[in-house]
């Protein structure tokens, strides 16, 4: 009797061990993914339809969003990470979390694909998601800089539209001409965010110029001579020359933006989104816009996309289902929808001609000069630091005191070039 009971309990133990098996099996994978774009309201529309649409197409898979607050975003996937427990697909700083050891590199993902997926990327834009020659990220959205025009303003000033400047005189030759006792041609940026970093950057490259050296180990603002005398001229728009809008050490994105909308200057330097920013802020400012590529005095010179890359963390069970989700996501139609809905550009660069961007003049060409781009942040662990802090300090120290603008940077070269190096 024993003897049956106890073949009855291994029978019994052995159906539940399989149909155990079986609903683990049956069990789909989930991906958590977060970033901090995941809580804006303009993007909301287009991730949902994007998950919706993976999970239709990957039944095995779920993916369960991670909605965080931006000032909470880091903090959060860092403690995350450290107790093995990060989001699988993270959009995170990438340098200084692939330099801590939060990010799985995704070399064996990207060289199996094929040539024509591998081709949409430039090897400038994947520069910012690498971190010692190795990739952590796909660049999937950011914002591509250009110069944007009010035309009424433009055409009031006297000037043609179809011929925007394309050297620095000529772009100051503009200025004068859209300047005048209330009004002005443009603002300087010297707030104290990276956004101040990002214009001064495009400056300093269209005069042919580098902040840096091309391994990041030595900052060379002053040491070039083509990057110093990019950054004289700059800064001397709201001195000297007088076409720049007061205050420029308390002038950030948000100042700038309020300045065009009402109509104060007639061009900032700026991202493809400023243009839906101004237009939420003064609908009477809808279709006044066009844009330009950044004037400057070498050829091809190249302008500055910001770039959000996706990531799939140390941490991830699921590899694998990680990488099918990214690739997914950087699809052609998600790309396109992001800068419709979102006002978020596509960092692929072979959109250029599809019909649903030719179709928005403005996006187009956005896209057009997003081409040939340069991709920011700049791959070092210590870059946010920098960007947000040292850099902009010598640009309001300079601003103030402008007679010091060779010592203010000779300063900044070697206090960055140690911090680089110190890594």
């Amino acid at each position: 009797m024993n003897q049956r009971r106890f073949a009855t309990s291994i029978a019994v133990a052995a159906t539940t061990l399989a149909w155990t098996v079986v609903a683990a099996a049956q069990q789909p994978i989930v991906l958590q993914w977060q970033t901090a774009n995941l809580t804006e309201s303009q993007y909301e529309p287009v991730w949902k339809q994007t998950i919706a649409e993976f999970e239709a197409a990957n039944p095995g898979i779920k993916v369960e969003p991670v909605l965080v607050a931006r000032k909470d975003h880091w903090t959060k996937f860092v403690a995350a990470s450290q107790a093995k427990k990060a989001p699988c697909i993270v959009a995170v700083d990438l340098t200084t979390a692939a330099y801590n050891g939060y990010l799985l590199p995704l070399d064996k993902y990207w060289n199996a694909e094929t040539p024509e997926f591998r081709r949409a990327w430039t090897d400038a834009m994947l520069a910012s998601a690498k971190w010692k020659g190795q990739l952590y990220g796909l660049p999937i959205w950011g914002g591509t800089y250009a110069e944007i025009y009010n035309r009424d303003l433009v055409v009031k000033a006297g000037l043609d539209p179809a011929k925007p400047p394309r050297t620095f005189d000529e772009y100051v030759a503009w200025g004068r001409k859209l300047t005048g006792s209330d009004h002005w041609a443009t603002a300087v940026l010297g707030g104290k965010t990276d956004t101040t970093t990002r214009v001064l950057l495009t400056w300093i490259w269209a005069n042919g110029g580098e902040a840096f050296n091309a391994d990041m180990t030595e900052a060379t603002f002053a040491k070039n001579p083509k990057a110093l005398e990019a950054i004289k001229l700059y800064l001397s728009f709201a001195g000297k020359t007088g076409i720049a809008a007061p205050a420029p050490t308390t002038t950030n994105y948000l100042e700038q933006t309020n300045l065009y909308a009402q109509g104060k200057i007639a061009t900032m330097r700026n991202a493809y989104w400023a243009i839906a920013k101004v237009v939420g802020d003064n609908p009477a400012m809808t279709g006044k816009s066009f844009v330009a590529p950044l004037p400057a005095n070498v050829p091809n010179a190249p302008t500055l996309s910001t770039v959000t890359a996706s990531s799939i963390s140390a941490s991830c069970a699921n590899p694998d289902a990680a990488w099918k989700f990214i690739k997914f996501d950087a699809d052609r139609k998600w790309s396109i929808a992001r800068a419709k809905v979102a006002n978020w550009m596509p960092l692929r660069n072979d959109l250029a001609d599809d019909p649903e961007i030719k179709a928005d003049p403005l996006l187009a060409e956005f896209v057009r000069i997003g081409r040939n781009a340069r991709s920011y942040p700049l791959p070092h662990p210590v870059w946010a630091e920098i960007a947000a802090n040292d850099i902009v300090d010598a640009v309001q120290k300079a601003l103030l005191t402008p007679d010091r603008t060779d010592e203010i940077f000779k300063e900044l070269d070697a206090r960055l070039t140690k911090k680089l190096r110190d890594i």
